[in-house]
């Protein structure tokens, strides 16, 4: 008999992949295009091309919508100058290399190790805290792989627990629309066949019913590892 207790709200917190790619990366963008126009006197449009980035979202860095990390310490904007000159001067070339060492320079600082510290403990042994000098290794993990780690684990529930959609949103800290659009197909839109990985997912549908701390964050981590790890990424997940 599943035994539902309603206290999830620590699954709304951010795993470290989620919390680089909607609060580190565009704060480091948001200091990039400053830089860039100050040290260098370009327009937007300029900054734009060189970022890889459209001129509304650069507009947008400017006017702080974008990049919620206020970044004051003064090594780190050091860092910053030197990573716009060798953009400057290299070109596009460089953005990855020089966004993900900074990314990395980051995380060691309080500001950002207080929100991500907990996941490179040996109990999560998060792989995503590691950057391959591509942005886009966070990026494919959010936009592809969490999404169906997601959608798998709203699928086992509904089927193997048969809990309604509203159950399933609070244990996985989503909407209720969410789920509704994960179970119909329209998120999470890799293709899963590993017979072998499927059952892993059943081993943490049947952990994260339980309630315990921490578990939804421990079994996504587990499950994403898994899922880059099985014979069959090559064809169906993204490489990083």
């Amino acid at each position: 008999m599943f035994i539902y207790t309603k206290c999830y709200s620590v699954f709304m917190e951010k795993i470290p992949c989620e919390y680089i790619v909607w609060n580190v990366l565009p704060s480091i963008r948001k200091e990039f295009a400053k830089a860039l126009m100050k040290n260098y006197g370009l327009n937007q449009k300029q900054v734009a091309q060189i970022l890889n980035l459209t001129s509304s979202a650069v507009s947008q860095y400017f006017s702080n919508k974008r990049g919620g990390i206020n970044i004051t310490d003064e090594n780190i904007l050091r860092e910053i100058d030197k990573s716009t000159r060798n953009i400057f001067k290299n070109g596009i070339a460089q953005l990855s290399i020089e966004t993900c060492r900074i990314c990395n320079l980051l995380k060691l600082t309080e500001q950002v190790s207080k929100n991500i510290g907990y996941f490179i403990s040996k109990e999560f042994s998060c792989g995503t805290t590691i950057c391959k000098n591509n942005e886009l290794f966070y990026e494919n993990i959010v936009w592809n792989i969490l999404p169906t780690i997601r959608r798998e684990f709203a699928k086992n529930l509904i089927k193997n627990h048969k809990l309604a959609q509203r159950k399933v949103a609070d244990i996985l800290g989503l909407t209720e629309a969410a789920v509704s659009r994960y179970v119909s197909g329209k998120r999470g839109l890799l293709e899963i066949s590993d017979k072998n990985f499927l059952k892993e997912i059943s081993k943490s549908t049947n952990r994260i019913v339980k309630g315990e701390k921490k578990t939804m964050l421990i079994e996504i981590c587990r499950i994403c590892t898994l899922l880059k790890s099985i014979n069959q990424s090559k064809r169906e997940i993204p490489k990083f």
